[in-house]
């Protein structure tokens, strides 16, 4: 039988739900009151209006659909400024939910972007502090359809971009470097799987993600851009190759890969 390809993203823009970020707040309140706080407001928007959004919008390839996850809950002008952000792409879609458990939030999300007429989803994620190269959904629709001639019957499979740059902030100017890692990082993973297929990109810790799926690992281009900040939920550790290119070569690779340069993602 043929197949056909659906591409469909999420990322999380403040999502308030007692199943994350339970462990460091007691309380749904207390949860709130640091999500939506102005000082993190304000770097949030910084990134994802500077960083994340432009990454997806220049895409070589606009055929996917993009679904932004935020809270029903949080301040009006910050919910009407992130409706504004997104209302000009017609491909990216502001999905407001309430207090649910965090996972079938997410579910609910991939689900709710029609399937009629396709066999397979490719389903990636993306954090709102992150960015992805401008080629990197042509190249996964590309990858996705080679993976599938691999099996008779395909497996559901991860594609995990491992190579990219980071934005380290600290005392001081901010680092840029490069990194080469070793296990999946969250920043742009993706699942191939059948529509009927009932999990996503955020059902498993990505770094586990070789013992539940098969994972095809993609070094050949800078895919990522990560930044590291006060804000971050985890801990960003690098499991892997760091810091093995010079300045002027990551200038290079950031302005043809992200039309980026390392002075722009210093100033974020």
């Amino acid at each position: 039988m043929a197949h056909s390809f659906r591409t469909i993203g999420l990322l999380r823009f403040s999502v308030l739900t007692p199943t994350y970020f339970s462990e460091r707040f007691a309380s749904l309140e207390e949860t709130a009151a640091h999500l939506f706080s102005p000082e993190r407001m304000a770097l949030r928007f910084n990134l994802f209006e500077n960083l994340c959004l432009p990454s997806l919008v220049n895409q070589s390839d606009t055929g996917f659909d993009l679904l932004v996850l935020t809270a029903e809950s949080m301040p009006e002008d910050y919910l009407q400024r992130l409706a504004d952000l997104i209302e000009p792409h017609d491909h990216i879609h502001l999905r407001p939910v309430g207090t649910g458990k965090h996972y079938p939030l997410l579910r609910e999300a991939y689900n709710s972007v029609p399937v009629d007429g396709v066999t397979h989803r490719i389903m990636f994620r993306l954090d709102d502090d992150d960015a992805v190269d401008t080629d990197f959904i042509r190249r996964t629709k590309r990858l996705a359809n080679g993976l599938f001639h691999l099996h008779d019957d395909p497996p559901p499979t991860i594609i995990a971009y491992n190579r990219g740059f980071y934005v380290r902030t600290g005392e001081g100017e901010a680092e840029v470097f490069d990194a080469c890692e070793r296990a999946p990082l969250s920043t742009g993973v993706t699942l191939i799987a059948p529509v009927d297929h009932n999990t996503n990109p955020y059902r498993y810790v990505h770094r586990k993600f070789p013992q539940h799926y098969n994972t095809y690992s993609d070094i050949s281009v800078p895919a990522f851009v990560r930044t590291v900040h006060g804000d971050n939920k985890s801990n960003p550790a690098q499991i892997g190759l760091t810091h093995k290119m010079k300045p002027a070569q990551i200038d290079a690779q950031l302005r043809h890969h992200f039309n980026l340069s390392i002075d722009r993602l210093k100033a974020l």
